[in-house]
């Protein structure tokens, strides 16, 4: 790691002197101000800086309002407090603020020297951790984003209800921790293509199918007439038989084929390989799915899961976010 780029602020001119001779000893470039406003001045000039080390009480604009504003326009950039005996509690306010730590005086230069390193190793991996979220956005594509076929949890056409379960269980414990765990199955026909889908919804409701053929039947038909969603609920209970013993519901699912209550994609639901990742967000919307099957021809290449799409936008907006503090593109106070 290069040496640290570091500012010195504190009104006690003697002490920032000497310290800064100190640490020029040791390699490390020190810039000089004597206020919280020469320092925000300073900093605005010199942006790399890594490590400010900021005197709490100061005349005029003290170290709290001073780290406030170099949190606000410059958020990487890491801050180390410097207090006396009767100040240390508004210190613990500057950590508490944003500060990295803070230094009793006096203080010895090698402690000054350590705890400088550390907040600058603290800066660097902020700011790799930010390059990172920004080269994945530019860089990601469908093909990346997707959970290939090989890794998503699959079952035979002809597969119970429990195959299913344990077929899911497995997938989960095999995927990669970081991402969101399988919330469905993928169903194979005997020439292994992907003919349904099995949400954790179809496997409960696999308990009774009655009740979900009723439901299909009488909510389009009532949706058609223009009858209440109360009025269609209502109707929908006489068909539920859920007051039949678990026991025997249970029995019933473990006889059941999965390709009797799979769901069977729609021409929505897939999406070409080649596509980008907008038109993967506006497909998700627009068909309001949960998983869109990626395809390549006729040969189906894997799953674009809507979680993975809400991470990279998580992602996305944090770095937006950062970058525009970093840029300074909050500094409307400054038009």
């Amino acid at each position: 790691m290069a040496a640290p780029f570091i500012m010195l602020v504190d009104d006690e001119v003697s002490f920032v002197e000497t310290t800064a001779k100190r640490l020029a000893k040791r390699n490390i470039q020190t810039l000089k101000a004597f206020s919280g406003e020469e320092g925000l001045e300073t900093l605005k000039a010199n942006q790399n800086l890594d490590v400010i080390v900021l005197d709490v009480k100061m005349p005029g604009m003290d170290g709290l309002e001073t780290l406030k504003e170099i949190k606000k326009k410059f958020p990487l950039v890491e801050v180390i407090m410097l207090t006396g005996h009767a100040t240390v509690e508004s210190a613990m306010d500057g950590i508490k603020l944003g500060a990295y730590d803070y230094l009793m005086k006096p203080c010895d230069i090698e402690e000054i020297v350590g705890k400088v390193e550390r907040a600058a190793q603290r800066k660097q991996a902020h700011e790799e951790k930010n390059n990172n979220w920004e080269d994945f956005m530019e860089s990601s594509t469908l093909k990346e984003l997707m959970v290939p076929l090989a890794e998503y949890a699959t079952i035979s056409e002809d597969a119970n209800v429990l195959e299913a379960v344990n077929a899911l269980e497995d997938a989960q414990k095999a995927f990669d921790p970081k991402r969101y765990r399988h919330r469905a199955v993928l169903v194979l026909d005997q020439k292994k293509r992907v003919v349904g889908k099995l949400s954790q919804h179809d496997i409960i409701q696999a308990l009774e199918p009655k009740h979900k053929k009723s439901k299909e039947r009488s909510n389009s038909a009532l949706d058609h007439l223009g009858f209440s969603r109360k009025f269609i609920e209502t109707v929908s209970m006489q068909f539920d038989t859920w007051d039949r013993p678990l026991q025997n519901l249970y029995e019933k699912a473990l006889q059941q084929k999965v390709k009797s209550f799979m769901h069977t994609p729609t021409e929505g639901e897939y999406i070409e390989a080649s596509a980008s990742i907008n038109d993967v967000i506006h497909r998700l919307i627009i068909g309001e799915h949960h998983s869109l099957l990626v395809t390549k021809g006729p040969d189906i290449l894997g799953v674009v899961r809507l979680t993975d799409v809400f991470e990279l936008i998580h992602l996305r907006l944090k770095a937006l976010h950062l970058a525009a503090r970093i840029g300074g593109k909050e500094n409307s106070d400054d038009a």
